[in-house]
């Protein structure tokens, strides 16, 4: 992977997760950064269990993620797919949340897995396409 697309998702505060809903019609929503990634292949999300992205991705497991910083104007889209990973026990995962995610209390957590089939790299005003067949 491209030590800048690193230092991006790296760097990262925020993501939009997009899911497909029953209609067909994008649903992104803003998450925190990822629990768990391995390079930009590999991502674990918290999301809640029981709302429009948990639900969407049950039915469609089709989706996005995307990440930029504005400074530089650098970018990055990423196409996949999402499994739903139900948790064992909150407690073991309350200490890798952040404040932000501690305050939604969730009744029914869940980690939103998403695993890379392509990316779109985007800096100095060219974008790059990169399948996962390219590691």
């Amino acid at each position: 992977m491209d030590r800048n697309m690193e230092e991006l998702l790296a760097s990262a505060d925020t993501f939009t997760l997009t899911t497909i809903d029953s209609r067909g019609f994008p649903h992104p929503i803003a998450v925190s950064a990822p629990l768990e990634r391995n390079g930009f292949y590999y991502f674990k999300f918290y999301i809640n269990g029981e709302g429009r992205t948990a639900e969407n991705i049950r039915q469609n497991r089709s989706g996005s993620l995307f990440c930029f910083n504005k400074e530089t104007h650098e970018s990055i889209a990423l196409k996949g797919y999402f499994l739903i990973e139900e948790l064992v026990e909150y407690k073991l995962l309350a200490a890798q949340l952040n404040e932000f995610q501690k305050d939604l209390n969730y009744e029914h957590p869940v980690i939103a897995i998403f695993e890379t089939l392509s990316a779109k790299h985007y800096e100095n005003m060219h974008g790059e396409f990169l399948d996962v067949a390219d590691k």
